[in-house]
């Protein structure tokens, strides 16, 4: 590939040069339309990046501002709890929310890349964006910051980025939480599931509880330690084989979500385990879920909708020129108790 950049201010026309497509293609994703093959896009999209060609980001009079949100799971409790407070923080603020999917059905397998998302939002006409727990390359960070474009990340993969500003929770004391919990009731024999090992909020919330098990003497040991997505059948599998191994299976249970915490309790009840007198079960997140379960779930508290709110508030004030509160936002947890839970058995 040619890497030879024109000298001053790039053009559309050398945007179609450089991609070798015509001046109606470049100028099609240049405005973010839709008709257009998934591979010409990307080296369109690649070719607006390279060149640093800026796509006219015109406000139509009397419009309002718009933010993005970006995911691509939105149909769990904790997505939908979360989006519920962004909805309210951008009524509050005046904006519009765009929900969006980070990684589109037109786009070419993978997550997108710096070109084309930054290039999405442009020509879309965004002042910022939220990502909800979702990867993307890391060069995506800086593409936006060097756009003007603020980018917030929920719950980030990986915090330690320069350009990555977050908001999430107190992952490792919830964790903590969790195991002091368990460990007041009486419990020793302990089981710990938690997330995915790519996800740096679920390996917070697995450090917090063992952190709190290894410190009163009561580690968890390997086979009782286990990681999988945040899903119920997973989970439901690695509990059904927990409890069916030797004549001395855990008492207690601890998991990364509630959606994992639920998969355990409809193994425990498959199995004619008896919750909270056999065995005891921790969730987190303490979504709507947790209430409704039966019976209810002992959960660590996320405050969702105030991560969601405070994520777009961040964006929006990055967008007015201002500085946020800070770079990495933490929220408390909380320990919500109720019926999963109680003293092990005599």
């Amino acid at each position: 590939m040619d890497t030879t950049l024109p000298v001053g201010k790039p053009t559309l026309a050398e945007v179609a040069a450089r991609a070798k497509v015509s001046l109606a293609t470049a100028s099609k994703v240049a405005n973010g339309r839709p008709d257009v093959a998934a591979g010409t896009r990307a080296r369109v999209e690649q070719a607006i990046f390279d060149l640093g060609y800026e796509t006219n980001r015109r406000q139509t009079p009397g419009s309002r501002p718009s933010i993005a949100f970006l995911a691509d799971i939105l149909t769990s409790a904790y997505a939908m709890e979360v989006l519920r407070g962004a909805v309210e923080a951008a009524e509050q603020l005046g904006i519009d929310l765009a929900v969006e999917r980070t990684h589109r059905s037109n786009d070419p397998a993978g997550p997108p890349t710096s070109a084309s998302l930054t290039q999405r939002l442009l020509a879309a006409n965004r002042v910022g964006a939220v990502l909800l727990t979702s990867g993307v390359r890391e060069d995506v960070y800086s593409s936006l910051v060097g756009a003007r474009l603020p980018m917030v990340v929920i719950d980030p993969i990986d915090s330690t980025h320069p350009d990555v500003i977050s908001v999430g929770s107190t992952n490792w004391l919830g964790g903590r939480s969790a195991a002091e919990h368990l460990l007041g009731l009486g419990h020793r024999r302990i089981a710990a599931l938690g997330g995915p090992g790519n996800s740096m909020s679920a390996t917070a919330r697995l450090d917090g509880f063992l952190s709190a098990c290894r410190a009163a003497g009561t580690p968890v040991p390997d086979e009782w330690l286990r990681r999988c997505a945040f899903d119920a059948d997973e989970a439901a599998a690695v509990a059904t084989e927990w409890l069916t191994a030797g004549d001395a299976p855990p008492t207690a249970i601890m998991t990364g979500s509630d959606s994992q915490a639920l998969g355990v309790l409809r193994a425990a009840h498959a199995l004619g385990v008896r919750i909270p007198d056999e065995l005891s079960v921790v969730g987190y997140d303490d979504t709507l879920m947790a209430a409704w379960a039966s019976p209810g779930l002992t959960s660590v508290r996320q405050p969702l909708a105030d991560i969601g709110r405070r994520a777009v508030e961040t964006a929006f004030t990055i967008h007015l020129g201002q500085e946020p509160e800070s770079r990495h936002i933490e929220l408390a947890t909380t320990l919500v108790v109720r019926g999963s839970t109680g003293a092990p058995p005599a």
